[in-house]
């Protein structure tokens, strides 16, 4: 029987060592590859870790591997985002036809294909037209300007009808087919064109009075209408600017149709009426919004001492003497128009 005083502890300690150099053995030596050169090497076998390097012998890890371990598998989220190189999105872009790919492409090279294609039409088209000496005698006065021709010199179905009076077959007809119809009848009959001179009425400007009464009208009605609100500040002009800029507009095209036509006497008429229609357009409060008012009076004053200048003594000491009573007050509204008292007294004088 054994004696308790005495450990038994001590031959397990020494068996410690030794199990951990067997343990130590099979981790590093690699079955069936190492076996055949540590025959061949005695050496080998006595220390089996030469030539082994401490990666192997070591079984610690880098705090680099520690991290993505403790960090586990990487998951891919689901998001819309343009790496396409990180992330692989479920959601995906539908590509487009290679149709669709070739109509993009610059401006410039758009237009230049426009170009070639309209060149190669136009080509094909020349092809395809025969010649001048082929074609045929019918196809030699098709041009616009024969159809047009063709079209003027084509006679009314009312010729031959006396039932209609001739005043309402005149009023159907435009302006430029009046004058030719009226030249042609002159040309054929000379004594015709002095009648007709002895004739002739002075230009109406009823009309043109109705066209800008009407103009005036609308800069008016464009205004604000409440009390409240001023008629003559910045947002009332800016509601009333269109109508300002088409009554200048017209009043340019009256003055100058009568100017061209050389009728002196309907033109300095319309100075002394179209000035009231622009006295009565507003002043407003903003200088520069001034600037079609004050235009439209300058341009009168130059057709008023034009008129006067070509029309002299032919326009009658009665519309002479009536025009010198309203000067004085024009010249309030327009300094220029102080340019026509030398020209109207020295015509005064004459007549």
């Amino acid at each position: 029987m054994a004696n308790p005083e005495i450990p038994r502890t001590r031959p397990a300690l020494v068996e410690i060592p030794t199990r951990m150099g067997y343990l130590t053995q099979r981790v590093t030596t690699p079955v069936g590859v190492n076996n055949r050169r540590n025959a061949l090497n005695p050496r080998l076998i006595d220390n089996p870790t030469v030539n082994i390097p401490d990666s192997y012998l070591s079984p610690r890890m880098s705090p680099e591997e520690a991290v993505i371990q403790q960090r586990g598998r990487r998951r891919v989220p689901i998001i819309w985002s343009p790496e396409k190189g990180f992330y692989v999105s479920p959601h995906k872009t539908p590509t487009k036809s290679i149709s669709a790919m070739t109509l993009r492409s610059s401006p410039r090279k758009r237009s230049l294909i426009k170009e070639l294609s309209e060149v190669a039409a136009s080509t094909s088209e020349a092809s395809q037209t025969p010649s001048p000496s082929k074609r045929s005698p019918t196809m030699k006065n098709t041009s616009p300007s024969a159809a047009k021709k063709m079209r003027f010199e084509e006679g009314s179905i009312n010729r031959k009808r006396s039932d209609i009076p001739l005043e309402i077959l005149l009023k159907g007809l435009s302006q430029e087919q009046l004058i030719t119809m009226i030249n042609g009848m002159v040309r054929s009959n000379p004594r015709l064109e002095h009648t007709v001179r002895s004739e002739l009425p002075m230009a109406d400007i009823a009309p043109l009075e109705e066209q800008l009464n009407y103009q005036k009208k609308n800069i008016s009605k464009s205004l604000p209408a409440t009390r409240l609100i001023s008629k003559t500040d910045s947002p009332a002009y800016a509601r009333a600017a269109t109508h300002l800029f088409t009554f200048k507009k017209m009043l340019v095209e009256h003055s100058q149709t009568l100017q061209n036509s050389k009728h002196w006497d309907a033109l300095l008429d319309y100075v002394v009426m179209a000035w009231g229609y622009v006295r009565a357009t507003p002043v407003w409060d903003n200088p520069a919004h001034n600037a079609v008012r004050k235009h439209c009076f300058k341009i009168l004053s130059y057709h008023a001492s034009f008129a006067l200048k070509y029309g002299q003594t032919e326009l009658g000491h009665e519309r002479l003497s009536k025009f010198q009573q309203k000067i004085k007050a024009m010249a309030v509204d327009c300094e220029d128009i102080q340019d026509c008292v030398v020209p109207l007294c020295y015509l005064l004088e004459k007549n």
